[in-house]
């Protein structure tokens, strides 16, 4: 019996689904360098020698002033990732020891 209430659920979010053509999507490609600090040639260090991130930043958008969901790395990911705060998913920490949920 649940695998027919399943499968009538399935089917009938199929039937439901609407068509989408490639030309109704946004086209949108987002290539994120992070983890840096300022120490890059875009941003006018001499000594930085990023010519990737450089003719990405000349053809693309570059950020003079942004901020970060968290002071550290990994949290940071966590919030790119998941779209979601840190201390929301438990991820504020870097290498806490928790206890695994049962």
């Amino acid at each position: 019996m649940r695998f027919l209430i399943l499968g009538l659920l399935f089917f009938s979010m199929a039937a439901s689904a609407k068509n989408v053509s490639a030309t109704d999507l946004p086209n949108i490609l987002w290539i994120t360098s992070e983890d840096n600090g300022p120490e890059l040639g875009c941003y006018g260090d001499e000594y930085a020698d990023t010519p990737n991130i450089d003719q990405l930043a000349t053809r693309g958008l570059r950020y003079n002033y942004c901020w970060s969901n968290a002071p550290v790395c990994a949290p940071a990911r966590t919030t790119i990732i998941s779209g979601m705060y840190p201390p929301s998913l438990g991820a504020q920490h870097m290498r806490s020891h928790l206890p695994m949920p049962e």
